[in-house]
């Protein structure tokens, strides 16, 4: 034998239950847990303020860096050198031996097979 169930009973039950738990008492904090808890929060504010301070800082220098580079490859340019090939010399010289030599062979491979070699 089944029973009607009110929805609206079981619903208001609920909020009413959400309400009371929602409404607990806020913890006691004595002036000594506000003492710990201003000198914590002090030294992360602190440690945070030096992590941004140290990033800007090192912004800049690569800013700097960034500045002497496109100098660098300027005066290059004004001397005659392709910067375009240079750029990829440099590419190269970060890449291991092994992988440029891969790449190259399949690079051979695919212009023979496209009639350019």
């Amino acid at each position: 034998m089944n029973m009607p169930v009110d929805q609206a009973a079981i619903g208001a039950a609920m909020k009413d239950a959400d309400k009371k738990r929602r409404k607990a008492p806020p913890m006691k904090e004595t002036q000594k847990d506000r003492a710990v808890s201003d000198q914590a929060y002090g030294v992360a504010a602190s440690e945070l303020r030096q992590f941004i301070e140290q990033f800007e800082q090192l912004e800049v220098e690569k800013a700097e860096v960034v500045t002497q580079q496109k100098e660098l490859m300027a005066e290059a340019k004004a001397r005659g050198y392709v910067t375009k090939i240079m750029r990829k010399i440099i590419a190269l010289r970060k890449r291991d031996k092994d992988d440029i030599a891969e790449e190259e062979a399949i690079l051979e491979m695919y212009k023979a097979a496209m009639g350019m070699a």
